[in-house]
């Protein structure tokens, strides 16, 4: 404990006064017993040790009681972190998320974040040291400002795109504590604490002190376009597209009536009007044609405030006048019949032996048919096809020859011996994932493939069974390779061995693989993302690759590796938007929709419980954006804890004990 004003502590000696007092009065007079009084000697001792007594209690009183003032005066203190061990980081954190677009109590929320940074700053010493942070991680977030240059932060500060990541803030403050040499470090944050995953907010440095400052929204309405996808797999050009349109209402009131409103390219090509509860959630369809080859963009998007940034979702696509089929081997009826009835297949038929390798990457589904030797060249091919997103089909020759490269370089099962099997498909295989999405409704009782003989194929391990027979025989296996997939049959299409080449499962299942590449075209990505973003229809594998916009040019990080040829983002992809993928030559590759993360946009908040939970090894704090609890804070940091109402508490506490004593104890 220390003292603002020492000096009073010399008042103290005015203590031995009372003392004198006390003990003048009791001086030690002759007693003097007459005979008549002696009956009462005993009484009269006894009334004199309680009087004695109540005396000594009642001077301790009043000696506490001055002592108590005179300390009161002499203002004391618990001395601050800084003013016991030296400097003293304070980082302020602001949380620039488009979350926090939504109106408080009074105003907006970000802007209640921004003042209330501002009275912390204010109340600062002027020689602070204040670390300002926000969601962006600017440079100025690794450096120490005065007072004065961190209220100019705080002025050009703007919502941001890029997502609350506390994570990423605390160890930016950590850095800087740790490397400079600082005695202690507070941290406080301004935030509305959105519900986050817990591994996301549990790594904290226990030598953090954290003052929580929560601003929440009042009356939250907002309506979110959460993601679209196609209802189709493949779009031709000309033919109508349906989208689906996933809008949630986040908001704590009934939307009666929105309207949803989709344009490719800039031209609109669909409305529709729409209701929502609150908290509901609805997908709505969008149709339309377009004329367009290749790569188109476009958006869909409502008229919403306060919270704006999530009324868009951008999305691209491209538009392929066709699948690429390649069938090696020998021609067959059955597989014709499947894709010659639609012009969207163009089927080209080679023998092994004139195979034109160079030419793969323009396929998109490849089946292997009935070759009696499948050779270790052409295994590799076939592997890295699929590695770069293609689909393979290996269907077995009724007499095979070498077929090892099919285990070994591909990593499928093994063909063992021909066996009998008279045996059906199991009906439950109609329910796997791969299958059951071409039914309206998964038909009951009906007549499946029977299969006569088939191969006994060595399952590996990573090899996913599509159909089995009733004995768990597998029949068509899937190997994932990649970005790619390779189907495996177990025997030839021919009546003498199955029915199957008869059967619609057959078809369904041609048709599911022709299709699977199509399938992975994914029509936006989330800004901000980690993961790595296939290049579909990229005709280089090229490293130097730039995001091009209409208000910018991004160089990104790609590589050409088993999963095919991809591409990175990085912090600079801060606009969403459909930015143009182009080689070194300017020659556009792809399209790349980008969309702010819809995290922001659901309305829940981590309760105080759930942060003590994720940031318990912190020295935590809840606070209030008031003057006076933001003015009790910020002097404590850098005068102490007062003490001085503590010590006038206790001067008036010695002095209610007095008058209880006068008042009660009989003397």
């Amino acid at each position: 404990m220390n003292f603002q004003n020492p000096s009073f502590l010399w008042a103290l000696l005015l203590l031995v006064i009372p003392l004198i007092i006390h003990l003048y009065n009791f001086r030690q007079y002759k007693k003097v017993i007459f005979s008549n009084l002696a009956m009462l000697k005993e009484i009269q001792t006894q009334s004199s040790k309680t009087r004695q007594i109540k005396k000594w209690l009642i001077l301790i009183t009043r000696m506490l009681a001055l002592a108590s003032l005179i300390l009161a005066f002499a203002l004391p203190f618990i001395p601050s972190e800084i003013t016991q061990s030296g400097r003293q980081l304070v980082s302020i954190y602001i949380d620039n998320s488009e979350s926090m677009r939504a109106d408080g109590e009074n105003g907006q929320l970000f802007e209640n974040a921004k003042n209330t940074a501002r009275e912390l700053i204010q109340n600062l010493s002027p020689d602070a040291e204040i670390q300002i942070l926000n969601n962006d991680l600017s440079p100025y977030t690794s450096q120490v400002h005065t007072p004065e240059n961190a209220i100019k932060l705080l002025d050009d500060m703007v919502i941001s795109y890029f997502p609350n990541d506390f994570s990423k803030i605390v160890q930016k403050i950590s850095t800087k504590y740790n490397s400079e040499g600082y005695a202690s470090q507070h941290t406080f944050a301004i935030s509305d604490f959105q519900q986050r995953k817990k591994d996301e907010r549990s790594k904290i440095d226990s030598n953090l002190s954290l003052h929580i400052i929560k601003t929440l929204p009042e009356n939250f309405q907002n309506i979110s376009i959460d993601s679209v996808w196609l209802e189709e797999p493949v779009v031709k050009p000309q033919s109508p597209v349906k989208l689906r349109v996933k809008v949630v209402n986040n908001g704590d009131e009934a939307i009666e009536s929105s309207t949803l409103v989709l344009k490719i390219s800039g031209v609109q090509q669909g409305v529709e009007s729409f209701g929502l509860q609150s908290k509901e959630t609805k997908i709505i369809d969008l149709a339309f044609t377009s004329s367009q080859k290749g790569w188109i963009e476009g958006d869909v998007s409502v008229n919403d405030v306060p919270v704006v940034f999530d009324n868009v979702y951008h999305f691209a696509l491209q538009l392929k006048p066709s699948i690429n089929i390649l069938q090696i081997g020998e021609a067959s009826v059955a597989i014709a019949k499947i894709f010659n009835n639609d012009p969207i297949f163009k089927v080209t038929a080679a023998r092994e032996g004139s195979l034109d390798y160079s030419s793969f990457g323009k396929y998109d589904f490849m089946i292997v048919n009935e070759l009696h030797d499948i050779g270790s060249g052409l295994a590799e091919q076939l592997k890295q096809f699929a590695e770069k997103g293609g689909v393979v089909a290996i269907i077995p020759a009724k007499q095979i020859g070498n077929y090892g490269a099919v285990n070994s370089v591909l990593g499928m099962a093994a063909y063992g011996a021909m066996v009998k099997k008279e045996l059906s498909i199991k009906p439950e295989d109609l329910k796997q994932p791969f299958i059951k999405d071409v039914y309206k409704k998964i038909p009951q009782n009906s007549l499946l493939p029977n299969v006569i003989e088939c191969y006994n194929l060595q399952v590996s391990a990573g090899s996913q069974a599509i159909f089995s027979l009733k004995d768990n025989s597998p029949i068509l296996l899937r190997e994932r390779l990649g970005a790619g997939s390779v189907f495996q049959y177990a025997m030839p299409m021919d009546k003498a061995y199955s029915n199957m080449a008869q059967h619609e499962l057959f078809v369904l299942s041609m048709l599911k693989m022709s299709f699977s590449r199509s399938e992975k075209q994914q029509l936006a990505y989330s800004m901000f993302g980690t993961n790595a973003i296939p290049i579909e229809g990229a005709s280089t594998a090229e490293n130097t690759l730039s995001l091009v916009s209409p208000t910018k040019s991004v160089l990104v990080e790609s590589a050409l590796n088993k999963g095919g040829h991809r591409f990175w983002l990085n912090d600079e992809l801060n606009e969403a938007g459909v930015y143009s993928l182009r080689n070194k030559n300017n020659i556009e590759q792809a399209k790349v929709a980008l969309n702010v993360s819809r995290q922001e946009s659901i309305q829940r908040y981590a309760t105080k419980e759930e942060l003590y939970d994720s940031w318990g090894a912190a020295k935590l704090d809840f606070m209030t954006s008031t003057s006076a609890s933001i003015k009790s804070v910020t002097g404590k940091l850098q005068s102490g804890t007062p003490l001085w109402k503590l010590f006038v508490l206790l001067c008036l506490i010695f002095l209610l004990i007095e008058i209880l004593l006068l008042r009660f104890l009989k003397s």
